[in-house]
């Protein structure tokens, strides 16, 4: 479970990336988190890590104070960055048993679940490559399977697909619901939002640090004037806010 109740960190005295937030996602809940650049979604995760600190509020992951105890809390999360780095001159093989090693996962349960996450995410012949030598989408393989393979309770996701292929993509969005039906709280940022819509069952939008939308999604999309996800986040703005392409303005 993630329960964050008045949450505000500001960045000097100019910015506030977040203005008092509240929300909850249970056990089992595919949490969509969805805003505009700097909306304050990467922010939340971060937080969230224990990676960043806060002005106000009060963090709790799994019941565990973040600001008390970030340590504990990185135990039992997995986290997909944005634009996550690995060791460039570790092979995949050695750099999936650091991250092992670090969760103190034993040898053989570190070996049986990368040759697990290497066949499913069809990587298996990459394992003795160097990490620095592979595409995009392969080492965001690697960054997805570091992130899950001490069995996390938490799993925190920055638009995790940057980089993958159709078919991988298809292949991760029937893992996350797995990973959900058995138990695992899930807080996924992205701007891709058909995913977002197919995935969540829960939906926050965030605007300017502030949560102009915390819902079910099932209950969202049985509700009355509901057109969309997409249509959802226009609204989300005035028709004054959006700008608008005028061809003539530039080329005529």
């Amino acid at each position: 479970m993630i329960e964050i109740s008045g949450l505000t960190k500001k960045y000097g005295q100019d910015k506030t990336a977040l203005d008092n937030i509240s929300f909850i996602i249970k056990p089992g809940v595919i949490c969509g988190y969805i805003g505009t650049n700097g909306a304050g979604k990467t922010t939340t995760i971060k937080i969230l890590t224990g990676m960043l600190d806060f002005d106000s509020g009060n963090v709790k992951v799994a019941g565990i104070n973040v600001k008390e105890n970030p340590l504990e809390v990185k135990r039992i999360t997995g986290y997909v960055p944005e634009s996550g780095n690995a060791f460039n001159s570790l092979t995949t093989k050695e750099y999936l048993a650091f991250t092992g090693k670090i969760r103190n996962l034993p040898d053989d349960v570190i070996k049986s679940r990368t040759d697990y996450f290497a066949d499913f995410f069809d990587y298996a012949g990459f394992l003795n490559s160097s990490i620095g030598n592979l595409s995009k989408g392969t080492k965001q393989k690697i960054l997805i399977t570091s992130a899950l393979i001490h069995n996390p309770e938490i799993i925190l996701l920055d638009e995790p697909l940057n980089g993958l292929d159709a078919n991988t993509i298809f292949v991760f969005q029937d893992m996350i619901k797995s990973l959900a039906e058995n138990g695992k709280t899930i807080f996924y940022c992205s701007h891709l939002l058909d995913m977002i819509e197919k995935i969540s069952t829960k939906l926050i939008i965030l605007e300017s640090g502030k949560i102009k939308l915390d819902s079910d999604t099932v209950e969202l999309k049985n509700s009355e004037n509901y057109r969309g996800l997409e249509n959802l986040f226009r609204n989300i703005k005035s028709e004054k806010e959006y700008k608008k392409f005028r061809y003539e303005d530039i080329f005529a």
